[in-house]
């Protein structure tokens, strides 16, 4: 069985850690959408905190994979992107203010889109 040149350069452990990573994105992609059509729910609905809560703990688990000291620009400003992320989601459980969301669910996609690129080389 011939080897491809990536299998060379990406371990089997990296490329399973690639599509761990790809599954948060979407998932956290997804479940901000969701988010978002629970604006007309009252402040403080249950399902609210709940998605938030997710989103956020998703969030919490991709920053902390960043390898910031090594990462360069990509993973800092991955850093920032998530943080704004998590900003969005925290005006909306403290303030049921959803206005960020449009901004975050952008961003979500666009990181998602570049991963999927890295997915598939992978």
């Amino acid at each position: 069985m011939e080897k491809k040149p990536i299998d060379n350069i990406i371990t089997k452990k990296q490329q399973k850690a690639i599509k761990i990573v790809e599954a948060l994105l979407n998932e956290m992609h997804n479940d901000i959408k969701l988010l978002m059509d629970m604006e007309t729910l009252e402040k403080g609905a249950k399902s609210i905190e709940e998605k938030s809560v997710r989103i956020t703990k998703i969030c919490i688990a991709l920053q902390s994979s960043l390898d910031i000291q090594n990462g360069g620009v990509v993973a800092n400003n991955l850093d920032h992107l998530y943080k704004h992320i998590r900003f969005s989601v925290g005006r909306v459980m403290d303030s049921h203010d959803f206005s960020y969301l449009g901004s975050a669910e952008k961003v979500t996609a666009e990181i998602n889109s570049g991963w999927r690129k890295i997915s598939t080389a992978a």
